[in-house]
């Protein structure tokens, strides 16, 4: 008969090899090069995150690493493609909140499930959204503008980048809380969205700085705050929604890598903590604030509870609205 001491000495010598298996195959990572997806054209904010993060991976892995772009479906068809790759590391998605979280509560046949199929590996950065109206519109602050939407309920249109983006939801999610009426008129992307208000054929649009700052510097809409803690580098005089006494009201788009799942836990940690390194580089990090988007270096928890949390707010949000899956 085995004995109990015999069992015990048995079961260590298993989990010792376990362990020596699962760092070997660490150590042994990439074993190939490494493939970023982006579901975007190139060019845009996601592009340029995709390819910062390629230059750093490929110096601190020592191994290739590129973009490859695959643009489409409001950004599933990229998604797609890294659920179904081989759950080894060496294909990583780099989302942004619709294919995160928002897209399922948009679409009938995803093809995935953003909540399951793919596992947090880095949280890299944010662009916090900032509202914006047509320079004659009657506020010169956020407590202004909530006086003047709710003095002529549903006189206002506002523009978004089409239905379901986070500029959209942003304004949706505003209107519950605050009990306001705006007329939704979506375009075919922000810049639309923005001319139109320049025009003041809109009065206010929600946005990243990227597309407002034009605008702002031609003079022809205003910025009454941004829905974030922090102020902008790049827009140190705009003050934030907190500041003005709306502090539960932060919105962004952000943007995360992550890789299918069943992807190792060591070379998802691995991976985690060369990303957090990307922004150690000032270079880097002055590349995104131009642009109004902040660089991020969190754990793979904080990612994983900021995804939660998103997921029940646009759920909530788009129950709210009314908004069924197309």
């Amino acid at each position: 008969m085995v004995s109990r001491k015999m069992l015990l000495i048995a079961g260590l010598l298993c989990t010792s090899l376990l362990t020596g298996l699962a760092q070997a195959q660490t150590a042994a990572f990439p074993t190939q090069r490494i493939t970023i997806i982006v579901p975007a054209v190139a060019g845009g904010a996601t592009d340029i995150i995709g390819r910062i993060l390629s230059q750093h991976l490929s110096r601190t892995l020592g191994q290739n690493v590129i973009v490859e772009n695959r643009g489409g479906a409001s950004g599933n068809a990229g998604a797609q493609a890294v659920v179904r790759a081989a759950p080894d590391g060496h294909t990583l998605l780099l989302a942004n909140n619709s294919q995160v979280v928002i897209n399922q509560y948009i679409f009938k046949n995803l093809g995935y499930d953003p909540l399951t199929d793919l596992v947090p590996v880095a949280y890299v950065a944010e662009a916090p959204e900032l509202m914006a109206v047509n320079k004659d519109f009657p506020a010169q602050n956020f407590k202004e503008f909530i006086a003047a939407v709710k003095a002529k309920p549903g006189a206002y249109n506002y523009g978004s980048p089409g239905a379901g983006t986070p500029p959209h939801l942003a304004v949706e999610r505003f209107m519950q809380v605050l009990d306001l009426k705006l007329v939704h008129v979506p375009f075919r992307g922000s810049a639309a969205a923005m001319t139109d208000l320049a025009a003041n054929n809109i009065q206010i649009s929600m946005a990243t700085l990227a597309s407002i700052e034009p605008f702002r510097q031609a003079g022809t809409a205003r910025i009454i705050g941004i829905a974030a803690k922090n102020r902008l580098p790049v827009a140190p005089d705009v003050p934030t929604l907190a500041e003005q006494g709306f502090p539960d009201l932060e919105m962004a788009v952000w943007w995360g890598v992550l890789a299918p799942k069943g992807t190792p836990s060591d070379v998802v940690k691995l991976l985690n903590m060369r990303m957090r390194e990307a922004f150690n580089d000032k270079s880097n990090t002055e590349v995104l604030e131009k642009l109004g988007i902040a660089p991020y270096s969190e754990s793979i928890e904080m990612f994983q509870n900021l995804v939660d949390r998103e997921a029940k707010m646009y759920a909530t949000v788009i129950k709210n609205m009314g908004l069924e899956p197309q």
